[in-house]
């Protein structure tokens, strides 16, 4: 099996996440400039089948830009088409239409679904609070906090 390879021009990779949902989908969150300054990419890949004649290369579905560097994505655990990105600008982003249908029609929404802010500095680690229930996200920032997050309310249950 030869390896599948993406070239992100510009752009460093911070975090890869395959789908739960889709086997041959999995998303990928970069920053320019080594994450020191400029802006970040999601981009949504999907692995070519063997068969198909550009199986070398990853296929490039959809890419989402953010003004600040990705440093973390995470699949929802209840949604095919929906993951949050973890920025340094310390916002957390929750994106929709991450599936090949709205990628290939240009469904994709440009601009997340909602932003969540409350760190002081940049988020690296970010997690789906799937065990509680389905709209909770957890985030760990360099402020030195965690927070528990609920999408529902769109602030911070706790610090």
């Amino acid at each position: 099996m030869e390896t599948q390879t993406h070239t992100t021009t510009d752009r460093h990779g911070y975090s890869l996440r395959f789908s739960p949902f889709e086997s041959n989908h999995m998303l990928l969150a970069t920053s320019q400039l080594y994450g020191l300054a400029g802006g970040g990419s999601l981009f949504l890949l999907a692995q070519s089948s063997l068969d198909e004649v550009n199986s070398q290369n990853l296929t490039e579905l959809c890419r989402l830009e953010w003004s600040d560097g990705l440093f973390d994505v995470a699949w929802c655990p209840y949604a095919a088409d929906i993951a949050a990105t973890a920025s340094g600008d310390g916002s957390l982003q929750i994106w929709s239409g991450l599936d090949a249908e709205s990628a290939l029609t240009e469904q994709t929404p440009k601009q997340p679904l909602l932003c969540l802010q409350e760190h002081k500095n940049e988020i690296y680690s970010l997690d789906w609070g799937e065990k509680w229930n389905y709209h909770t996200l957890l985030s760990a920032s360099w402020d030195c906090t965690l927070k528990l997050w609920d999408c529902n309310r769109q602030n911070s249950i706790t610090t």
